[in-house]
């Protein structure tokens, strides 16, 4: 282990410790488990004293080997964080120019130690390589960075990339599932302008399956619940068809869940509530239930500015008395008469 990383170690275990004096018995139990040898060791040390972060207890004198290393250590907190900024600066001259290191500054030496291996190892890459200019898919481009498949997957990659400012740049193709989806066969692909209807629930969709020929949507996807929050972005690929300009409907159940979706997929993608639908169910009387759901102010305002003003009243009425309508309030042949009249 190199000096600069049990620096960093000992950066971090500094930090959580409370007392304002340690013990060199304490970072040698620290590091304990760890294959350090002694030069390297009191390498890490002294540079944690040159850097004014601990300073020796004169009284308890030092341990006599070369280099000798006080038996105890004033900790100096006050310049820890002028350090973790000096580096945080030294690292930024010598990393690729693509890298943004501005969001580290504001935080902890921690977050800074977690992230540096990862952040090192992108720097060799783009130094190597370059910035991408083809798109891969996510596991591929995790194994080019860091050696490991599912690093940007699983392991925190993706929130390192957004915080360097790289996410965008390193044309990640996203692992999600596939979509859900029918195709109509009565829309014509080659249509410049194409809508597609996302249905909450699987027996919502079975229904307007049956009759999908005589609805004017080119799909029909199955939201699956908060899947289809990540899984329309993988519509692009499943239906690769070019010079399309595509608007997406939602429907969902009217409670405090299904908003929170639909919300979530507005924001993202722009989708649009399938309004006769909502508009259908609103006619209907609200059942109590669905008391834990978490609640969306923003989302129960946006989609109050796509209804009627009415309309909108009675929903929000509703969700605060505990009630909500499931979309299955409507019959197979309600909603396919609803589909047909489109949205």
């Amino acid at each position: 282990m190199e000096s600069e990383d049990i620096c960093r170690r000992l950066l971090s275990h500094i930090q959580s410790y409370k007392k304002s004096t340690i013990l060199l018995e304490e970072f040698v139990d620290f590091m304990s488990g760890h294959a350090v040898n002694y030069p390297t060791f009191a390498e890490a040390i002294l540079q944690l004293e040159e850097m004014q972060i601990l300073v020796g207890v004169k009284a308890h004198g030092r341990n006599g080997k070369r280099p000798a290393l006080a038996y105890q250590y004033k900790i100096r907190r006050q310049f820890m964080r002028q350090g973790h900024l000096q580096r945080i600066q030294q690292h930024s001259a010598q990393f690729h120019p693509s890298m943004n290191l501005d969001w580290y500054y504001a935080q902890s030496e921690e977050a800074w130690s977690k992230d540096l291996p990862y952040i090192e190892r992108i720097h060799h890459f783009l130094v190597e390589h370059g910035l991408p200019i083809s798109e891969v898919p996510a596991p591929e481009r995790s194994y080019q960075l860091t050696g490991d498949e599912k690093w940007i997957t699983e392991g925190g990659g993706k929130v390192v990339l957004d915080r360097l400012g790289l996410w965008d740049k390193m044309l990640i193709i996203p692992v999600s599932d596939p979509l859900m989806w029918a195709f109509n066969p009565s829309q014509e692909t080659f249509q410049p302008y194409q809508s597609h209807l996302i249905v909450e629930n699987k027996t919502t969709f079975r229904a307007l399956l049956a009759g999908l020929p005589t609805l004017p949507f080119s799909t029909l996807i199955y939201g699956s619940g908060w899947k289809i929050v990540g899984n329309l972005e993988m519509f692009r690929l499943q239906y690769p068809v070019q010079d399309v300009q595509h608007t997406f409907y939602y429907f969902g159940d009217l409670d405090w869940e299904g908003i929170r979706i639909w919300h979530a997929l507005e924001v993202k993608y722009a989708v649009e509530l399938a309004l006769g639908f909502y508009l259908a169910c609103l006619d209907r009387k609200g059942v109590p239930g669905k008391l834990n759901q978490i609640r969306s102010e923003a989302g129960l305002a946006a989609c109050r500015t796509f209804l009627p003003e009415g309309a909108g009243e009675r929903l929000e009425n509703m969700l605060r008395n505990g009630q909500y309508i499931p979309q299955e309030v409507l019959s197979q042949e309600q909603l396919l008469a609803i589909g047909r009249l489109g949205v």
